[in-house]
């Protein structure tokens, strides 16, 4: 069995005799030590066409090219059920535009993509959008998959939690982008490309090699970018960030590659808008474990009207015995605590939050609830805030009002585009929290993302903020006009040492 192109097989434990022979003429690495195989597995060019391991893949992987997963020999033990379920989930992954993870009947319903496009390929994405999954024991399988429903029995808490009724008193905004003709290299402070030296080398060569004339129509650009990659070889040291990285040693497809980068699109402020459907991953909390799903239903209840419960208690102060009044006192402190099998949540009521109540895990990897505030640094923040505004002197209390809300990385379309080189096209930073405040005339909007980020991503984010809401020479923050106010846009991200703002 010859292969007539690339083929590879990564995988983790042992594969059988009978494999080896089946995969004989391809290429087939058998360790993991190697983690760049993965840096480019959701690429076009990625040469990558299967991953085998024994159990594995099931966390901490994600990729939207999987189309088949193969179980061989699982077995029906509790341990099996959980691996089938993690592994399913972890290969479903549905990207049909870039980090629009919708599947494309949803991305036309919310008016994402163009209509004309889906027409076209409506009878052709079902196959693409599905996950075939077959097993070597088809009964285990079944019955594995048979008993994961009847556990699962998720069910939506989304109609539990309602807006903030202070959101109709106050005008809450978010920015709204529109793509200009400008690329990205006709910027003034152009973001450099990251190119092995030697592979400049020899891509600068192959460029020439090519022409002009042929470029143009290889690559079916716009004649400014070929303008642009033109110069670029010619002032390298403008436009390059030239390294030692990976030697690729394959000058086509690194032209192409960078013909793409000179072809990326600016995007500007379009305008402000109120906030309407921006924010909506609190309508999509699903509860898994339906044994107990009226009781954290019920909990969820208690405290979205914390404040009213709270003035009818101790209206009772007097009218009951003391003992009575501090047994329903404890009770009613003790009603945002909820856990299942040692995983504990809180159900909180922040006043100045956009929806009521807010759910905080004590455990990040929770799975009996999604949706949530779980990850650490973010429940870690929501204790600083709530110790800080509990302050006499706080930085909020100067505001004539001030709101916040949780923003989801995947539901909630409040974002800062920026340039990332990992996928070549404009990304949109999603910042873990959006900050609004009014004093007079004066309007801020404050993003805030308090997780860790890597180095030089933080950078690129920061640059794509700046690009739109600092002045040129980025030193303060530009003022934005909407009828009466002046509307200021700041970020604050999070250091070794404390948050920064920019």
């Amino acid at each position: 069995m010859t292969a007539e192109k690339p083929f590879a097989l990564i995988k983790i434990g042992d594969i059988s005799e009978w494999l080896k022979d089946k995969l004989e003429g391809y290429e087939i690495n058998e360790s993991f030590e190697n983690e760049s195989y993965f840096k480019a597995i959701n690429k076009d060019d990625s040469y990558i066409n299967i991953l085998m391991g024994s159990r594995t893949f099931y966390e901490g992987w994600d990729s939207n090219r999987p189309n088949v997963i193969l179980f061989v020999n699982i077995g029906v033990g509790s341990d099996a059920k959980k691996f089938v379920l993690q592994s399913v989930g972890r290969g479903v992954r549905i990207e049909p535009q870039k980090t629009k993870r919708k599947r494309l009947q949803n991305l036309l319903n919310a008016k994402l993509i163009n209509e004309q496009l889906f027409q076209k390929i409506k009878d052709l994405i079902l196959p693409i959008e599905s996950l075939f999954v077959f097993g070597t024991k088809a009964e285990n399988l079944k019955e594995i998959i048979a008993t994961l429903k009847a556990e699962k029995q998720d069910k939506s808490l989304g109609d539990v939690f309602v807006l903030n009724p202070e959101v109709r008193k106050h005008l809450l905004l978010v920015p709204i982008y529109k793509t200009t003709e400008r690329i990205l290299a006709e910027e003034k402070d152009v973001q450099k490309y990251l190119i092995n030296s030697k592979d400049f080398d020899i891509t600068s060569n192959f460029y020439k090699f090519l022409g002009e004339k042929i470029a143009l129509i290889k690559y079916d650009c716009q004649v400014k970018v070929l303008k642009k990659i033109k110069e670029s070889f010619e002032r390298k040291d403008q436009y390059y960030d030239l390294g030692e990285n990976n030697f690729l040693a394959d000058p086509e497809l690194i032209l192409g590659r960078i013909f793409d980068y000179f072809s990326v699109k600016n995007k500007e402020l379009d305008k402000f808008k109120k906030l309407e459907n921006e924010i909506v991953h609190f309508k999509k909390i699903r509860f898994i474990n339906g044994e107990k799903y009226e009781e954290i239903k019920r909990k969820i209840e208690e405290v979205r009207y914390y404040p009213e419960r709270e003035k009818r208690l101790r209206e009772q102060y007097g009218k009951i015995p003391l003992s009575e009044f501090q047994k329903q006192m404890t009770l009613f402190q003790q009603s945002e605590n909820f856990e299942i099998k040692n995983k504990k949540i809180k159900i909180k009521y922040l006043a100045n939050h956009y929806y009521l109540p807010v759910i905080i895990s004590e455990a990040e990897k929770i799975d009996y609830l999604n949706n949530i505030i779980r990850v650490e640094s973010e429940v870690k923040f929501i204790e600083e805030l709530e110790k800080y505004i509990a302050q006499p002197d706080n930085i909020f209390s100067r505001f004539d009002w001030w709101m916040f809300s949780k923003v989801d990385q995947n539901l909630d379309e409040v974002s800062i585009p920026y340039y990332n080189p990992k996928e070549n096209n404009l990304a949109n930073f999603k910042p873990d929290f959006i900050f609004w405040a009014q004093k007079g005339k004066r309007y801020l909007i404050l993003f805030i993302d308090p997780k860790g980020t890597e180095h030089t991503d933080g950078y690129r984010k920061i640059d794509g903020y700046s690009r739109i809401f600092k002045t040129k020479n980025k030193k303060k923050t530009k003022d934005f006009l909407l009828d009466d106010l002046v509307i200021n846009v700041k970020l604050f991200l999070k250091t070794k040492k404390a948050l920064q703002v920019f």
